[in-house]
């Protein structure tokens, strides 16, 4: 069975931006004929701040945000996610 789409919270591990986006955590391709480009679309998410794309599949949850790993924020990345979060 195909999960159904989820909306997620992704904190950029490039700029720190965070941003709404969503997945599917499973895909049957013997139960739904999904095309390369989506199979893209429903594992990736990419900032619209950077343009960085992540697989969705490497993320871990911490708090119901997405994150890559253990990874913190510098205090560079805090300025560009709080102007990211005001732009949204």
């Amino acid at each position: 069975m195909t999960s159904p789409p989820k909306e997620i919270t992704v904190d950029c591990p490039k700029c720190g931006c965070f941003y709404k986006d969503w997945y599917r955590a499973s895909v049957n391709l013997d139960l739904d004929d999904f095309d390369e480009e989506y199979l893209e679309i429903c594992s990736t998410a990419t900032c619209p701040h950077c343009q960085h794309k992540v697989n969705l599949d490497v993320l871990v949850v911490e708090g119901g945000v997405f994150k890559m790993g253990p990874m913190r924020v510098s205090s560079d990345s805090c300025t560009n996610a709080a102007l990211c979060r005001a732009e949204s």
